[in-house]
């Protein structure tokens, strides 16, 4: 009889440099899009930082814009500004 190995399950929570990795940004921008807001839903899991491949999907789906002037593409864009400009 012949056992049959189990299927290695797909990580349910993605630490921030394998979800940059999936999204195809830097750790570095993920990080700030979790500080300025505008990034994706994320979780503490203690001192750790999580994010679903669930979350990042939908994250990426809503950011679907058509023009630099749809409302949806303002509204993603509104907590991210360029360093140094949008601060006092």
């Amino acid at each position: 009889m012949v056992r049959k190995r189990p299927q290695p399950r797909p990580a349910r929570h993605l630490r921030t440099p394998q979800a940059a990795e999936w999204l195809g940004i830097s750790p570095r921008t993920l990080e700030r899009y979790r500080t300025i807001g505008g990034g994706p839903v994320f979780y503490k899991l203690g001192n750790r930082v999580t994010y679903t491949t669930g979350d990042l999907k939908t994250w990426v789906e809503n950011g679907l814009s058509k023009s630099i002037f749809s409302k949806n593409y303002i509204l993603m864009r509104a907590g991210v500004t360029r360093r140094g400009k949008g601060r006092s």
